[in-house]
């Protein structure tokens, strides 16, 4: 051993604080530098996580040639989830504007009272008495509704027209996506188990804890974000074939409804319904509303005990707020990064109650034993 080399270099209280403090310092720098991409390299590992049986089954088309994989499984991406995004924003925008539009226009001439006393007809004396009963007056209320649906309008209009403004910085963004994307598939699970390697917890505990986590990834993708789509997707199929205006945009709204417990999609075909019957399209609103509720039906009793057999899964009053919470802190990617987060700290609490609260009792009746 060479003069003057300490074989424990960390036996010095003052000698382990420094180092700590160094790391610590480190790794805040580390923070610092990809703190504004967080969000991307977040949604890089959703995807890696989502599509890695399509990378798998690539790297073994093209022999074990990982690069090529991982960019043919990267192009599959890009057509399938970034290309109908862009395409649709659009359309989705210029509905929302024109439904913003056509309300404000019909609240400012008194057109929506009259469209509705027009199709009330002959219940107009049943409601009236329902509206003395309940005190309640009907312009009030239409004129409430109307507010409502221009606010939400309104709010999504607001959104992807900001998207759409920022136009290079979401290429860009897109393309650091793809691009972190592309070397998480192919080095992702290595680099999983470098980081693995540093926790001081046993190796059984830290791959139950990658174990959980990667779970309630996929049970969330496939519960919550999966499921809403679906919704949306068939809620805005029923708009269309049933004649409800701006079908494309409403389905839209479908998606972040599906979230809401027990009244899910129902918040916006129900009175998408009672336009309708306003109207004098009674027989669309009945086959809208029957469509919708079994669609509805569907996803929530078929659809969704199939996709996440197996798994842990979200209670729907946490996976409501997370989503609200998730759209208010990142935006419209909330809807999946706000479950995400949650799912990952209930992980990482599940472990904490099975390896630290549920121990000790153990611990402390072999004591007793001992003793």
């Amino acid at each position: 051993m060479p003069h003057g080399a300490d074989p424990r270099p960390f036996d010095n209280t003052w000698t382990r604080w420094f180092f700590t403090v160094c790391i610590l310092f480190m790794v805040y720098l580390g923070y610092l530098l990809v703190e504004p991409f967080l969000v991307q390299i977040f949604l890089a590992v959703v995807l890696v996580v989502a599509f890695a049986p399509l990378y798998a089954y690539f790297e073994k088309l093209f022999k074990g040639k990982r690069a090529l994989a991982s960019a043919m499984a990267c192009i599959v991406i890009f057509i399938i989830l970034a290309v109908p995004f862009f395409l649709l924003a659009g359309i989705i925008t210029s509905q929302a504007l024109d439904l913003y539009n056509t309300v404000s226009h019909m609240l400012i001439n008194d057109q929506l009272q009259q469209t509705v006393r027009d199709g009330l007809g002959r219940l107009t004396p049943y409601l009236v008495e329902l509206e003395e009963r309940l005190g309640l007056e009907q312009t009030d209320v239409l004129e409430y509704v109307g507010e409502l649906v221009r606010e939400v309008s309104n709010l999504l209009y607001a959104n992807l027209t900001g998207l759409l403004r920022r136009v290079t910085s979401l290429l860009i963004g897109t393309a650091l996506v793809l691009f972190v994307t592309f070397f998480l598939l192919m080095d992702g699970e290595a680099m999983g188990e470098k980081l693995i390697a540093l926790s001081p917890l046993p190796k059984g505990m830290n791959q139950k804890i990658k174990s959980d986590i990667l779970s309630s990834l996929r049970a969330t993708l496939k519960g919550t974000v999966v499921l809403a789509m679906i919704q949306g997707l068939a809620g805005g199929m029923g708009f269309y074939i049933f004649g409800v205006p701006n079908a494309l945009f409403w389905g839209t709204v479908m998606v972040f409804a599906s979230v809401v417990p027990l009244i899910g999609t129902a918040l916006v075909w129900a009175p998408a319904g009672t336009y309708l019957i306003l109207t004098g399209h009674v027989a669309g609103s009945i086959g809208m509303m029957i469509w919708c509720l079994l669609a509805g039906l569907t996803c929530d009793n078929i659809l969704r005990p199939r996709l996440i057999a197996g798994q842990a899964n979200l209670h729907p009053l946490l996976t409501f707020f997370s989503v609200l919470g998730g759209i208010s802190l990142f935006g419209v990617v909330g809807l999946i990064l706000g479950p995400l987060v949650l799912a990952l700290l209930l992980s990482l609490l599940k472990v904490y109650q099975r390896f630290f609260v549920e121990e000790k009792p153990i611990e402390i009746k072999r004591k007793d034993k001992l003793g």
